[in-house]
């Protein structure tokens, strides 16, 4: 995996009486001056590469590498190739991958004794297993007593509901997932929020399990939640950045890299601008507004690193018909120039246009893992997924988090 580290952090410092000083932590380790304290550490990098061993050939995945730990013990693990989700919530992590680690996490139980299991619809397929509280470690910063989710790959959990899985594949393992983990740090607080709190009718989300295997869909109060790390932090916990470079081949680069900042305005390095930004309020599922190519119709769109490519639906455009792009787009021309406006919601309601081009993947280098250009179908949605973050910095701020003046949840770029 290739690393990108910082060679400095500084950050000023207001001491009492009004004096104003600045402190560095150097690349090489230089301690800041004595008796003041020193930012946190809260870069880590980014790798958009070919996928963990057990699931080699992914495309267009970008991967952290996130430390996990049973709460109060040193039995810790440094876990590789976790999926970086800017269009989910909470950190999951695969339970072989886990067990292989050495680290042992207790699963939840509710105000019954049941084991609490969760199951969790994404695109690609369905989630299931238990959730247990972690203490996670990104870069410097530290959520500890984290509510997560363990993928049950092994079967050794409740087996799921019948709902679970029905509609889509269940997705747990790391083959069928593409990696070891998933970390979700979308504009949300926990995964589902108040409507999984107290409706009359619980939702096929959280379940209380019994040891007969036997699993009832129950309410869950926030804080027993999958919760979403960043806003677990002592500091820098009102949003993320994620800068990554555009592409060197235009037909694909055999990796990436590029970095994760959490903050927004808390240190020098994650100020935001002050003018030239796009700044797109969402509503309270994490979507905003989007045209395509000068429609009238208003299509719910989000920013999500966990999605491949541009997906939206255009019948005019022709689909691969085989080969490994299969069901991607495959324009007649290519590359084909398309436009989409973004329209914010809420009082961060500002509007954009953005132009891109669809590529032919059969133009693609084969051995490469990262595609700008790449679109898909198949959603009524319109997801900016990875290839909308190559050659951009993309700010995310969190729901009922401030950044100056503005306050979350918004994506902004």
């Amino acid at each position: 995996m290739n690393m990108k580290y910082h060679t400095g952090k500084c950050a000023l410092i207001l001491l009492s009486g009004g004096i104003l000083l600045s402190a560095c932590l150097g690349g090489n380790g230089t301690p800041a001056a004595p008796g003041m304290s020193t930012p946190v550490l809260n870069t880590m990098a980014v790798s958009v590469d070919s996928g963990p061993a057990a699931a080699a050939g992914q495309i267009n995945h970008a991967y952290v590498t996130v430390k996990i730990c049973a709460p109060a013990t040193q039995q810790c693990a440094s876990i590789d190739h976790v999926l970086l989700d800017t269009g989910s919530v909470g950190f999951r992590v695969v339970r072989s991958v886990l067990v292989a680690s050495g680290v042992a996490l207790t699963p939840a139980t509710d105000a019954q004794g049941k084991t609490v299991e969760e199951c969790v619809h994404l695109a690609g397929g369905d989630i299931w297993g238990p959730v247990a509280t972690a203490d996670v470690e990104l870069a410097g910063e530290r959520a500890a007593k984290l509510p997560v989710q363990i993928m049950d790959d092994t079967g050794v959990d409740a087996p799921p509901p019948a709902t679970c899985g029905a509609n889509a594949p269940l997705n747990n393992g790391v083959g069928g997932f593409g990696a070891n983990g998933l970390l979700g740090v979308g504009v949300l607080t926990q995964d589902c929020g108040a409507a999984c709190v107290s409706p009359n009718s619980a939702l096929p989300f959280y379940y209380g399990c019994a040891a007969t295997g036997v699993c009832t869909a129950e309410n869950a109060a926030l804080t027993a939640q999958v919760t979403n790390p960043v806003t677990m932090f002592a500091s820098d916990n009102n949003g993320i950045i994620v800068n990554l470079p555009n592409l060197q081949n235009p037909n694909g680069d055999t990796s990436l890299s590029g970095e994760l900042i959490f903050g927004l305005g808390t240190q020098s390095d994650n100020a935001v601008p002050a003018t030239g930004l796009t700044v797109l309020g969402t509503d309270g599922n994490g979507n905003f507004d989007t045209t395509y190519n000068g429609g009238s119709t208003a299509l719910k769109a989000t920013i999500d690193s966990g999605t491949d490519s541009y997906s939206f639906n255009d019948p005019t455009i022709a689909a691969c018909s085989s080969g490994f792009f299969n069901g991607y787009y495959c324009p007649a021309v290519a590359p084909m120039s398309v436009f989409a406006t973004n329209t914010g919601v809420g009082v961060n309601n500002a509007s954009g246009t953005v132009n891109f081009a669809i590529a032919d993947p059969n133009s693609f280098v084969t051995t490469a893992a990262a595609f700008a250009g790449l679109a898909s179908g198949g959603t009524t949605n319109f997801i900016w997924g990875m290839p909308f973050f190559y050659g951009r910095t993309i700010y995310i701020g969190i729901d009922q988090r401030t950044m100056g003046s503005r306050v979350g949840p918004f994506f902004a770029y």
